[in-house]
């Protein structure tokens, strides 16, 4: 026994096994080799055979104090506080150690004060003792003291600075109390002292992640994978962080590799059928496995509201009834709530969208994206006074959020408190995303329910712009990049890298969209070279090659292009509407009213071309005809959102036009152009509201004549030159003194 226990501080376990059982062999076990054996176990790693033998001592001496010590332990690892306390009962002990053991078994049994009392009474003399207080640390720790355990650290820290035990538990109790600055410091430094540590590796992974430098966490990870291949959670981690990080074609591969070693976790496969939902390749694959886990866990309200972020775009009705689900199986879960909220608000029911914003603010007071949500709401239902209320408190969380400033500049402009809503304006203007066109498109619901546009882009420029440059043979790489520098109103480096891609072996496909991209934001000339060389591949490009050509050269040059190739069966509507907006630019009515009939029933897909067929019609008085297009094509396009509303406007459908534009202030309310067209429609039948629409498109950036002459005309102020040929709503469609 006594060579055993030698053998046992020496971590011989193997060795001593043998002699211990050779000991078995000579008779009934004394109580002395009951607690030798329960102690070797214990030692070497199996707590159940320790817990068999102590609990064997126990039934021959009740009292024996190792042995109810060791099952005390034994029972505080297992959280099984209750045995810890019948045990510890049986021990007369008061060391420091025995009591922060107590204080153990207290809060895993339920008595969490009498836990912290405990730990109080033994705090001073821990303070005297590094080695106790490492330990107060550990007990701390163990029952969620961060901050207390910190403290401990941190003393032990200073007395051994380059101790790597103790850097790597104050790392990790930071970490678990938030304290992600200093958990990064500590950790970083361990790591350097052990580079090889696994769990130190995972643990600084972890707070990279908490901390939103998804890459990094990544990094660290890939080097903990390279240490144990065959740990499962070392890929599922890397999986969340790709997927946080909005990695979504490597955070799939990060499940695949993850569910490869543990195919049971139906979670992750839930999940992975998310993130392969949101990529392009596995879009199909996500899908399909998805509606699968519902079908296998209908009880699941995650997996309705991955649901619906998939599907809301182009089934918005089929995501309404998944985000309903997921809020009836749990109403705590507020970001479902938050979604169907904004879901409802998207396509107009903004009463039936205000209950679901309270209950995710509700929910997440300190969440200053679902106050400026709620808010939003509030405003479209001309409940000004309850949204300055929540705008203030999300304004008390987040003090520089531009979107909060906006909608409390806004609101205060409603409110007639003029003065103070510009203040709020001018401090949006000052921090909003510059843009050269237009209002920020949202790429999908979650991301408009709780994401800064801005940090996702820079994020994404910044990584695009790396793999495009690592990546010469991938175009779409370089497409990508030079999209979504066009798109944050970054022209000049759009610019630049468009002309790499043309330096690129794309293909016509991948030239097309270059050109449709830009032709979209007028870079007219640089488009025309892209769907020039696409054109010849790709007879689709012909329409939009046509378009860029009549910008450029007009009409007659347009209409050469437009007919050297047939359209499609799929774009003969863009092509008849677009024939005849050229050939009545040319003076050619008759022909331009022939092809404007034939293509009037046909599906169009193309924005611009959809309103300048109903400007068109406009002009020939053909209102209706004018709005029914628009309502076909708008969808999610504010352009032709604001193009239908004036038109309803000018057909004398003031009140269908009043709910497209406030639709339209909701899901973009940095746009001036709504407010415009707005305070222009109320200008005659209630001014004093007309008057703050129209001061609110000022502050957001107005530089519209209209809206300076209406405020004007609404203050009785002299009218400059300018505000001949800027009288009402019919201007924003035919600018000009010209009649349309």
């Amino acid at each position: 026994m006594r060579q055993a226990a030698r053998l046992d501080q020496e971590q011989k376990c193997g060795e001593a096994e043998q002699l211990y059982q050779q000991a078995l062999t000579q008779g009934p076990p004394s109580p002395a080799l009951l607690n030798n054996l329960g102690n070797h176990y214990f030692v070497c790693g199996d707590p159940e055979k320790a817990r068999l033998y102590f609990e064997r001592l126990v039934k021959v001496n009740s009292r024996h104090p190792n042995a109810n010590l060791q099952l005390a332990r034994l029972a505080v690892d297992r959280h099984d506080g209750a045995h810890a306390v019948e045990y510890l009962e049986q021990v007369s002990d008061a060391q420091p150690s025995t009591r922060m053991l107590r204080a153990e078994a207290l809060y895993w049994a339920g008595k969490p004060a009498a836990a912290r009392a405990m730990l109080d009474g033994v705090q001073r003399e821990a303070e005297t003792d590094p080695r106790l207080e490492y330990l107060y640390g550990l007990t701390c720790a163990r029952i969620g003291e961060y901050g207390r355990a910190v403290a401990a650290f941190n003393a032990v820290l200073a007395l051994h600075p380059d101790d790597f035990d103790v850097l790597f538990n104050l790392g990790r109790a930071a970490a678990r109390a938030q304290q992600y600055d200093r958990a990064l410091h500590v950790l970083e430094v361990a790591t350097r002292l052990q580079p090889g540590n696994l769990e130190a590796l995972l643990e600084l992974a972890g707070v990279n992640t908490e901390k939103g430098d998804y890459r990094r966490a990544i990094y660290l990870l890939a080097q903990a994978k390279a240490l144990a291949p065959n740990r499962p959670e070392i890929p599922l981690a890397m999986a969340r962080a790709a997927q946080a990080g909005e990695f979504y074609g490597d955070a799939a591969l990060a499940f695949d590799e993850y569910l490869r070693l543990s195919p049971n976790d139906d979670t992750a496969r839930r999940d992975r059928a998310f993130v392969c939902g949101l990529t392009d390749a596995r879009q199909a694959e996500g899908m399909k496995e998805l509606d699968s886990y519902i079908h296998q866990h209908p009880g699941d309200p995650v997996g309705y509201h991955d649901l619906a972020r998939l599907t809301w775009r182009d089934h918005p009705q089929q995501a309404l009834d998944a985000l309903t689900t997921a809020v009836r199986l749990d109403p705590k879960l507020a970001a479902a709530q938050l979604d169907l909220g904004w879901l409802l608000n998207r396509m107009g029911r903004m009463a039936e969208a205000l209950p679901h914003f309270q209950k995710a603010a509700e929910l997440t007071p300190h969440d200053a994206r679902a106050l400026a949500q709620l808010g939003a709401c509030y405003i479209s239902l001309d409940r000004n006074a309850d949204a300055e209320k929540v705008l203030r408190e999300a304004l008390a969380i987040s003090p520089g959020d531009p979107d909060i400033l906006m909608h409390l500049g806004r609101d205060l402009m409603e409110l007639g408190r003029e003065s103070e809503g510009r203040q709020f304006l001018d401090q949006y203007q000052k921090a909003r995303p510059h843009r050269e066109r237009g209002p920020w498109k949202q790429p999908g619901m979650i991301e408009s329910a709780s994401l800064s546009p801005a940090e996702r882009s820079g994020h994404e420029i910044e990584r695009l712009g790396r793999d495009a440059a690592t990546h010469p043979d991938d175009p779409e790489l370089q497409l990508r990049l030079a999209s979504l520098l066009l798109a944050e109103g970054r022209i000049e480096e759009a610019e630049r890298e468009f002309r790499v891609l043309l330096t690129r072996n794309a293909e016509a496909r991948t030239l097309h969209q270059a050109g449709r991209n830009l032709l979209n934001f007028d870079r007219f000339e640089l488009a025309r070279q892209f769907l020039e060389r696409a054109a010849a591949a790709d007879p689709a490009a012909r329409l939009d090659l046509a378009a860029a050509t009549y910008y450029l050269e007009g009409p007659a040059q347009a209409l050469q292009v437009l007919e050297q190739a047939p359209a499609t069966q799929e774009q003969i509507g863009d092509y008849l509407l677009l024939k005849a907006k050229i050939l009545d630019a040319a003076g050619r009515e008759a022909d331009s009213e022939k092809v404007l009939e034939q293509g009037l029933p046909l599906a169009v897909s193309r924005p611009q071309i959809a309103r300048d067929a109903a400007l068109l019609l406009v002009r020939h008085g053909r209102k209706e005809q004018a709005i029914e297009l628009l309502a076909r094509a708008a969808v999610d396009n504010p352009d032709l959102l604001l193009t239908e509303a004036i038109v309803m406007a000018l057909a004398g459908r003031a009140g269908s036009a009043e709910k497209v534009l406030k639709e339209i202030e909701f899901r973009w309310p940095e746009w001036d152009q709504p407010y415009l067209a707005h305070g222009l429609l109320l200008e005659k039948s209630r001014p004093r509201e007309a008057r703050q629409k129209l001061q609110t498109a000022l502050a957001l950036g107005s530089q519209e004549a209209a809206a300076v002459c209406a405020v004007g005309r609404l203050t009785s102020a002299p009218a400059g030159p300018s505000c001949v040929c800027a009288n009402g709503l019919l201007e924003m469609l035919f600018p000009g003194c010209a009649p349309p």
